[in-house]
């Protein structure tokens, strides 16, 4: 298997490095678990539960968690009024920085841009329409990102490897 010419050596080792780290951690958790633990421990003297007791405590806490709302409905509906506002507000902190990157972004044209111009045709001559809420022009600024992230990548890597791809994929004709 080879790396793409885009990723340099040590971040490929990084990755690999970072990846086993977290492979390890995760076993040495699962495998500490299972390890008994000695009456040093438990300075009290009281008897530490197992691993299945831990598992059916784990499951009795999550099966009262879920009626939580039966019993309190107030608690669960002022839980749900804050979560929602919270939604709301990182919606407006995502518009903003989104509005950021565009100014800080959005005078430097390259070639990706000018294909994700091409694709679209002009801006201008298709005003959007009043009835777009705020979400649909959240969707399509990110989708708009990830394409022109998609074309600068293609890009490099064809400038890199000086290959010329001469195969037609497709046409993209104005109307």
């Amino acid at each position: 298997m080879s790396k793409a010419n885009w990723v340099s050596t040590e971040d490929f080792e990084m990755f690999f490095l970072i990846r086993f780290a977290i492979k390890f951690c995760f076993w040495m958790m699962l495998i500490s678990l299972f390890i008994p633990g000695g009456p040093r421990d438990n300075p009290q003297g009281t008897p530490q539960p197992g691993p299945l007791e831990a598992f059916f405590a784990a499951r009795a806490t999550i099966s009262d968690l879920s009626q939580f709302c039966t019993r309190n409905p107030d608690a669960c509906e002022t839980g749900k009024a804050a979560l929602n506002n919270a939604g709301v507000r990182a919606g407006e902190v995502a518009k903003v920085g989104y509005q950021y990157l565009d100014t800080q972004l959005g005078s430097k044209t390259n070639k990706a841009d000018a294909a994700v111009a091409a694709a679209h045709g002009d801006a201008e001559a298709k005003p959007i329409a009043a009835s777009t809420s705020q979400s649909d022009l959240i969707k399509a600024k990110l989708r708009e990102m990830a394409l022109r992230e998609i074309l600068d990548v293609a890009i490099r890597q064809r400038e890199q490897s000086g290959a010329v791809d001469n195969k037609t994929t497709g046409t993209i004709v104005k109307k």
